[in-house]
């Protein structure tokens, strides 16, 4: 992964966006742009009448396309920060800057790293801002790696002399810039304080076993309602009784036998083996599928088995772990009340925030490294996802 962001003098660090990939997309709206720009001045002929309808936007079009293609292609912007003069410089450009912007940073306290997840048409996205004493805070960029935005946070917080802030999960981490590129572990034992221990609810799910300084953890999947086994059965159901009414059909009406073969042969995979076969993945998934977690002084492994068979397993050494944060439903409706901000919240939407919470599953435990963030445990009862986040922690430094 090749950091955005390079130290280019003792007290100045430089973000640059904008080329690369970027670049990559938009060359050929650029190409198209200024190919029927020369088409619409008589340079290039191409293969239409001058007369026909469009060709008097040929112009319009074409400066549209190269615009578009020009600012992807050659549009860059730079952002530096400079550690003496206490100053936060942008600039934006083709190729070379062009417009600046210069803002003094006395009203901020911190550099954040946040979390704004994605949907099926973007990726998950990690802001790096400066936080701000009051009032917006400033964006410097935003990564789609967390180890990245780590990096870019913590170099900025070093120049600056900031807190670093992380806000990826519920919990908000606040630490010194020196403090927070230490391993979890080196800071846990340099921190002294024991880790308070968290009984084991009596509804807990998963099953734990200590030995010789290490725990292993077994998390079934998330509970499936008794519903989903007949609505699976519906469409099997529909093809064993229609499969022998429209086999008769074809006969009758004397169907060529190849179409009668490949329309039943569609009916049946699609409504017969592909529900049979989800239904038998999803029951052999809760009888043997869950996760298993090992975690002690030297790391953390995680392995999830599916109905078939386990996927690889992942290890993660010690020096790599960050932090361990957890997710439950309280923990999502408080970190909500603090994006709100200083202002309380109205009586009657914190009582529904609070009914909502009962509806949210917990979001599981979060393992924090340069590499992302890796989750286990979605769905644990929230008093359950504490027990297993105070054990792992604790196994972290060698007191399981």
């Amino acid at each position: 992964m090749r950091p955005s962001f390079r130290q280019v003098a003792p007290d100045r660090i430089q973000i640059r966006e904008g080329g690369g990939c970027l670049a990559l997309f938009g060359l050929p709206f650029f190409a198209a742009g200024v190919y029927m720009l020369l088409a619409s001045l008589g340079l290039v002929t191409i293969s239409s009448d001058g007369d026909a309808p469009g060709a008097q936007a040929l112009p319009f079009i074409g400066l549209l396309f190269t615009t578009v293609g020009g600012v992807l292609c050659f549009g860059r912007a730079w952002t530096s920060i400079d550690g003496t003069r206490r100053e936060v410089t942008r600039q934006w450009g083709l190729l070379v800057p062009m417009h600046s912007d210069t803002q003094r940073v006395d009203d901020y306290t911190a550099v954040v790293v946040e979390f704004v997840r994605g949907d099926s048409d973007s990726a998950d996205k990690f802001p790096v801002s400066l936080k701000a004493r009051a009032g917006k805070n400033l964006q410097l960029r935003s990564s789609t790696e967390y180890g990245d935005a780590r990096a870019c946070a913590l170099a900025v917080a070093d120049l600056l002399r900031f807190d670093f802030e992380d806000a990826t999960s519920d919990h908000r981490v606040r630490l010194s810039a020196g403090q927070a590129a230490l391993p979890l572990q080196q800071r846990l034992r340099l921190d002294g304080s024991e880790i308070v221990s968290t009984e084991r609810p009596a509804d807990a799910r998963s099953m734990v076993r200590h030995d010789q300084g290490s725990v292993h953890i077994t998390i079934p999947i998330p509970r499936t309602h008794i519903i989903w086994i007949p609505l699976s059965l519906i469409p099997i159901a529909f093809v064993m009784w229609f499969v022998g009414p429209l086999s008769q059909f074809f006969r009758q009406t004397r169907t060529p036998d190849p179409i009668g073969w490949v329309f039943l042969g569609f009916l049946i995979l699609f409504f017969g083996i592909l529900p049979a076969t989800t239904l038998v993945g999803g029951l052999l998934r809760a009888r043997r599928g869950g996760t298993r977690v090992t975690a002690s002084a030297n790391g953390i492994r995680i392995q999830e088995q599916g109905a078939w068979k386990a996927s690889p397993e992942k290890l993660i050494t010690a020096p790599e772990i960050l932090d361990i944060d957890f997710s439950s439903s309280r923990s999502v409706v408080s970190s909500t009340r603090h994006g709100a901000g200083d202002e309380p919240l109205d009586p009657r939407t914190e009582r529904v925030l609070m009914a909502l919470s009962r509806l949210v599953p917990g979001g599981g435990i979060t393992i924090k490294t340069q590499r992302g963030l890796i989750t286990f445990g979605q769905g644990l009862g929230d008093d359950e996802i504490r027990y297993l986040h105070s054990i792992v922690r604790r196994a972290l430094i060698g007191s399981a």
